[in-house]
């Protein structure tokens, strides 16, 4: 298949876009707004809280595992195929978790569905990425990084809402709807066939061994087991197994992550830059939501509204950053973008309180950069890539964002107990600043990875122009 039949024609532009944009939605919704209604699961369960957290943990573990899996599934039996079966599981999966019966039963849905969101997500962005030429997708991915916005926006209020008036099963019941208007208009993709013959079933074991030992060691890291020997053995051992997946990926002649994307140093540093925005992202939210609601309100609709700075700005910057960077390149602005949500964490440590206009500023800068990074480090991933290699390049770029988000909580978490505590505001807020410097660090490190997107694309780009003057002067 050439790279010019995979683009949209004009008759599924507009539903590929809002197909893939609101699947992303509905996953990044699904992630947040369960966290508001917790309490009213663990009353309706009487779950203790230590198994209250796998209506959390089940999701995120899942989604970590079924990320490079749906990607080969996808390039071996078709990638609208496979992304379209992971929305209608979903879907179900959704109503299943309404309708369970029990708290094992809710649990198991919720692995079912993350697993079906790990599917569905990264196959969607590569169909988005594909179906339209690279002068055009910063643009797109803007639009889609706008929406997916959105949904980190109303997660936290949906949740308070739905806390306030509604039962909590209204939080899945709303994935049902969505779920049906992405197939409908999904079916308007154009269809695409098989690009690989065999599965590297070796590489999709090893991968999925290693990534659940280390990110369930990562998830179950709490303020009073950060001493458990078995969490750190069991770390190590998904980081050795892991290390073994990118041995044998030197050896298959299928591999699940062809070692040739991370011979472009533009993708390896997209990569990077990709997990320090998921640590830098999610272990913020884990944090803030939590200080807010310790030190400031207890409702969640105001945890939701207090929250509306930092991640609401994404959708008037998103789209206007993803137009940019069809001019400028992603590095610039994936860096600056790193940068300012460094930048805001470093504020809230310096000078974050127990009064909500002391976050205000911080949470703001923080939320433009946030807004800026997202649509240009997906567009640096996959504009360092071909189309042939999309599938295993999204997933690859989306795997690498869910671990950092995983080691981005733990980190804030490990940082915070180590300082701090719920006891008193005070300690609430040693805490804090102790866990955000932390962040801080994570956002610098991840614009300096970015910055080097830029330099190598200069040099690239010289290195070609160079050897077109060779050819024109031999010429």
């Amino acid at each position: 298949m050439t790279t010019a039949s995979t683009h949209a024609d004009a008759r599924s532009a507009g539903p590929t876009i809002i197909a893939c944009s609101l699947v992303s939605f509905m996953v990044g919704l699904d992630a947040l707004v369960v966290t508001t209604v917790l309490p009213q699961i663990r009353v309706h369960f009487s779950a203790g809280q230590g198994l209250l957290s796998w209506a959390v943990n089940a999701y995120a573990l899942a989604f970590a595992v079924a990320i490079l899996v749906g990607s080969a599934l996808g390039d071996r039996f078709g990638r609208r195929n496979i992304y379209l079966d992971a929305v209608i599981v979903f879907a179900i999966a959704s109503a299943c978790c309404a309708l369970s019966p029990t708290f094992g039963w809710f649990i198991l849905a919720r692995a079912v569905q993350g697993a079906a969101a790990g599917i569905a997500a990264p196959l969607a962005l590569t169909i988005l990425t594909i179906a339209f030429p690279p002068e055009r997708r910063g643009r797109i991915l803007g639009i889609w990084g706008a929406i997916t916005g959105l949904a980190v926006a109303a997660g936290p209020l949906v949740g308070g809402a739905i806390a306030h008036g509604f039962s909590w099963q209204w939080v899945f019941w709303l994935n049902l709807p969505v779920g049906v208007l992405v197939v409908v208009l999904s079916l308007r993709i154009q269809r695409d066939g098989p690009r690989a013959r065999r599965i590297d079933v070796l590489g999709l074991a090893t991968v999925t061994i290693g990534t659940v030992l280390l990110v369930h060691a990562l998830v179950r890291v709490r303020p009073d087991n950060l001493t458990d020997a078995s969490i750190w053995v069991e770390g190590a051992a998904g980081v050795a197994v892991l290390a073994a997946f990118a041995f044998w990926q030197t050896r298959t002649a299928t591999p699940v992550v062809p070692p040739v994307l991370f011979r472009s140093p533009g993708f390896t540093a997209a990569s990077l830059a990709t997990a320090a925005l998921g640590a830098g992202l999610y272990g913020a939210a884990y944090l803030l939501s939590q200080y807010i609601a310790a030190t400031i309100t207890h409702d969640p609709l105001n945890i939701g509204l207090a929250l509306l700075p930092w991640t609401g700005l994404a959708i008037i910057i998103a789209p206007l950053a993803g137009r940019l960077s069809d001019r400028t390149g992603e590095g610039p602005l994936l860096a600056a973008g790193l940068a300012l949500q460094g930048l805001g964490a470093l504020l809230i440590t310096m000078f974050g309180g127990t009064n909500y206009l002391s976050l205000l500023g911080p949470l703001i800068i923080s939320g433009i950069g946030i807004s800026v990074a997202f649509p240009t480090s997906a567009t640096a991933l996959m504009r360092h890539t071909t189309p042939e290699l999309a599938g295993a390049a999204s997933g690859v770029g989306n795997a690498f964002r869910q671990v950092g988000a995983a080691i981005g909580v733990a980190v804030a978490i490990a940082a915070f107990s180590f300082a701090g505590g719920f006891t008193t505001p005070a300690q609430a807020q040693t805490g804090l600043h102790t866990a955000t410097l932390t962040l801080a660090v994570i956002g610098g490190l991840g614009a300096i990875a970015a910055a080097t997107i830029s330099r190598r694309a200069k040099a690239a780009a010289r290195s070609k122009s160079h050897d077109a003057r060779q050819r024109t002067t031999h010429a």
